[in-house]
């Protein structure tokens, strides 16, 4: 019999609204959600339905209005700021749906951005770059500013960032929206293999279809809540689980 695996993130009775009277709107209604080590856990659900702002209260960028949110059993909601941003550093990467490049610094530099802020020898950091940026096919366009590459190029930049720190937990925001069907196929094998480590986990908010078979599970977010959990997409529907996510 497999062994359990442990849980990596809990989200308890997590709720979040925006706004004050009767322009206040609540995103989040009591998520209950767990992800475990080792594994890519996909989130989909129709756009609007909460799961930008829930992942972003995951990695402590926001905090929900109640309930809880456990990191390797660390509760995010009694840290404060510094110690938030700290913990983030040290153990969390993210692929935001804006890219978030520096306009300003090379696609080399920026990709080494987490390790450089860490205080990691520059000439390591820009090796490491050099590195995962071979491995998402960027091989070559090491000094071009992010303006010279096109949107596709810019998110994959934005996936070696994201990875070249080797982070616990990795938060992905459509990492696939702006690549094709190969090139989106290559990123997924990458994060695939990141996540298989008993020290490692991978959630993935996503539209995309196509990439559900390198998921282990699939969330299902409707209205501010986890309608469901299942396996992907061995046993679950291919089918259903597209049509809700192109909601």
């Amino acid at each position: 019999m497999e062994a359990v695996k442990p849980n990596v993130v809990s989200v308890r009775n997590a709720q979040k609204s925006f706004g004050e009277g009767n322009a206040r709107i609540q995103v989040l209604r009591g998520v209950e959600m767990e992800a475990q080590a080792g594994e890519i856990m996909l989130l989909v659900g129709p756009s609007g339905c909460g799961k930008t702002t829930l992942l972003t209260i995951v990695a402590g960028l926001l905090s929900s209005d109640t309930g809880s949110v456990e990191l390797w059993g660390h509760k995010m909601e009694t840290m404060n700021e510094a110690r938030r941003t700290d913990f983030r550093r040290a153990n969390i990467g993210f692929v935001f749906q804006q890219f978030n490049l520096i306009p300003t610094l090379s696609v080399l530099e920026n990709a080494a951005i987490p390790l450089l802020i860490r205080s990691t020898p520059r000439k390591t950091a820009l090796d490491r770059s050099a590195a995962m940026l071979d491995k998402v096919g960027l091989s070559g366009r090491y000094e071009d500013r992010p303006g010279k590459l096109s949107g596709g190029q810019q998110q994959r930049v934005a996936i070696a960032r994201a990875l070249v720190g080797e982070p616990k937990l990795l938060i992905c925001d459509e990492p696939t929206a702006s690549l094709d069907g190969e090139t989106g196929a290559k990123v997924m094998e990458i994060l695939r293999a990141n996540a298989l480590r008993d020290d490692r986990c991978t959630i993935v908010v996503t539209h995309d279809h196509r990439i559900f078979k390198y998921g282990d599970r699939i969330a299902t977010m409707r209205d501010g809540v986890i309608e469901s959990i299942v396996p992907a997409p061995q046993t679950a529907s291919v089918r259903s689980l597209a049509l809700v996510a192109k909601e």
